[in-house]
């Protein structure tokens, strides 16, 4: 994993769309942020279509995500992870100190990057309640693998 920081502070009011989500793909995929599509940018205002174009490039670079929406507090949640995967790296989104949600790179029970520009971290969940952790899976452990 390389620890890069976001290219863009998100400042929606002035057309800026913040891209901590994909400089945290780009950290898990040891490459540079912008080697990494600015999903935000495009369809900030459209989840549906924010994910569907992650997971499209996702697929190019050989990977699924999982995503699971937990509703806990912070604590509850980290030690869950130790206990379940204490050595694997994931993305953890929920609110930042700024007030927006935020993504950063766990592993285990410890946030070990946060890619925003002045290190908003994690404080609670995200505006929809849950704190969301994705994980970046190989396509070849996903069904029909062993067709391609």
């Amino acid at each position: 994993m390389i620890k890069n920081k976001q290219l863009f502070r998100h400042k929606p009011e002035e057309g800026i769309i913040g891209d901590c989500e994909r400089t945290a793909i780009a950290c898990l995929l040891d490459l540079e942020p912008q080697e990494v599509p600015h999903f935000g940018e495009r369809f900030f205002d459209d989840w549906k279509a924010f994910n569907d174009m992650e997971d499209a490039y996702l697929l190019t670079q050989g990977y699924v995500r999982i995503q699971i929406p937990y509703e806990c507090d912070l604590n509850t949640f980290l030690r869950g992870a130790r206990l379940c995967n204490p050595s694997v790296y994931y993305m953890l989104s929920g609110q930042s100190k700024t007030g927006c949600n935020h993504t950063v790179v766990c592993c285990g029970d410890e946030i070990v990057w946060d890619p925003s520009l002045d290190d908003a971290d994690i404080i609670g969940p995200c505006t929809d309640g849950y704190y969301w952790a994705t994980y970046l899976i190989s396509t070849k452990f996903t069904k029909g693998a062993e067709d391609a």
